[in-house]
């Protein structure tokens, strides 16, 4: 029974298959779960102001640096089940997972004693220059929110799991069914004139760890028993493998969401929080494009690992090929919605903000040079070669700060969006160039 569930997930013929069903969910998923996080950006808005709702965005920038600081182990152990899978060893399998599920724990614990000791000494409000009268209690906040959003982080690796065997349309389910659940509880706030920043990040934080919980115990209790963490298959030769791996992907997390994260905190720093929301009004609405992209190149990494593993080059070729005609239909999308921006911005959030246009144009070029880069990376990253896009990665994480503050101080918004441009252009540039000798090499064989 167990080894037939397996041999479901690695024949080569249901690969393409496999592949077609989980984009065609996953547009719809994603499709949903992109209007989820359009309309949390007004009725944020409405119940926190755009000073309040600049610190909120201040608070999910520092979050996430919670979903990078796994050492990587979160793809390693998506890449080596995934490994594991195409040679159908269910007991390396089964082991994999309960290392990573019970490392992990012992990593968030950490994580979360010493975010709370460093948020707890530090002076947060100087340091992002926050006006204390609009919210006397944000140490506390962020505190319960780094708290929470580790213990999230440890049962969001159910994910993982499905992404190793190639159903990310589950994985995004449970992903929209938390943010889902999340607009619901903003929406129910908004309702009864709840404002208070408190009640926020319990929503925003709270609710999504109960999705997860939920998942986890209907993954591993009732659909895949066999798989189910335990003690017993915990080896700390297994930890070793998936850091091996993992640790560079970690490094690659780490130095985009330093690229990311820094942003919101520089805006803050050199203007005010309100400042925030304006760019994150800009940058929300074209990472929309970004997610409806990542419906499609999602599927291709761990699909791109298992034909990889199994020497089946022809299919990594002619899937790649069609990716790459991709660029230029979303590209077309990117000028329609910049043209259209000021009646999107009206409709979407009718006055609460001002957006220029200077600001969508700018972060139109960075969102679609993301995808650009991504585009050749997810399958570097499927075929475990990641050492240009690491030293690139790192070079743009180093770069990013004192080139954003220079530009923001020049030219505002527009600056700091400018700099991301910048920095990110070398690694676009490499990913592709690595893109192409692989390419090539693949095609001669």
């Amino acid at each position: 029974m167990q080894r037939n569930i397996i041999h479901s997930f690695v024949s080569d013929n249901s690969r393409s298959g496999r592949l077609k069903k989980n984009v065609a969910a996953s547009f719809f998923i994603k499709g949903w779960a992109g209007v989820v996080q359009l309309l949390l950006v007004p009725v944020t808005l409405l119940c926190l102001g755009t000073y309040n709702n600049g610190l909120w965005m201040i608070v999910v920038s520092l979050l996430l640096w919670i979903d990078n600081m796994d050492l990587g182990m979160g793809n390693g152990l998506r890449n080596k089940v995934a490994e594991y899978i195409a040679k159908n060893d269910i007991e390396k399998t089964r082991c994999c997972i309960s290392t990573a599920f019970f490392a992990i724990f012992f990593l968030m614990l950490a994580i979360a004693v010493i975010m709370s000791v460093i948020i707890y000494f530090v002076d947060i409000n100087a340091l992002l220059n926050i006006d204390t009268r609009h919210c006397l209690e944000f140490k506390d906040i962020l505190i319960l929110s780094f708290f929470v959003t580790c213990v999230t982080f440890i049962f969001k690796l159910t994910g993982n799991v499905y992404l190793a065997m190639q159903l990310p349309a589950v994985n995004n389910a449970i992903v929209v069914t938390g943010q889902s659940a999340v607009l619901l509880g903003m929406y129910v706030l908004w309702f009864f004139g709840i404002s208070s920043l408190w009640a926020v990040a319990i929503v925003y934080t709270v609710i999504p760890l109960l999705v997860n919980i939920i998942a986890f115990c209907l993954t591993f209790w009732f659909r895949y028993p066999h798989l189910k963490p335990s003690l017993q298959g915990f080896k700390k030769q297994e930890v070793k493998e998936i850091l091996t791996l993992g640790s560079k992907f970690f490094l690659l997390q780490v130095s985009s969401i330093v690229i990311f994260m820094t942003t919101n905190l520089i805006i803050s720093s050199l203007f005010t929080p309100e400042h925030v929301t304006p760019y994150q009004v800009a940058y929300r609405l074209f990472t929309f494009l970004l997610s409806m992209f990542m419906v499609v190149l999602t599927p291709y990494w761990s699909s791109t690992t298992d034909a990889y593993n199994r020497h089946d080059y022809d299919w990594i070729v002619l899937s790649q090929k069609r990716m790459l005609r991709l660029l230029y239909l979303i590209a077309l999308c990117f000028v329609v919605v910049v043209l259209l921006s000021d009646y999107i911005y009206k409709v979407w959030i009718v006055d609460q903000v001002q957006v220029p246009m200077s600001l969508s144009i700018c972060m139109a070029i960075y969102i679609y040079e993301l995808i650009f880069s991504q585009t050749y990376s997810y399958f570097l990253n499927g075929i475990g070669a990641l050492k240009m896009q690491l030293w690139f990665t790192l070079f743009a994480a180093i770069m990013v700060v004192p080139l954003s503050v220079f530009l923001g101080h020049k030219f505002g918004l527009d600056g700091i969006c400018i700099a991301l441009i910048v920095v990110n252009l070398p690694g676009a540039i490499a990913n592709k160039y690595k893109f192409d000798k692989v390419f090539r090499e693949l095609k001669s064989k």
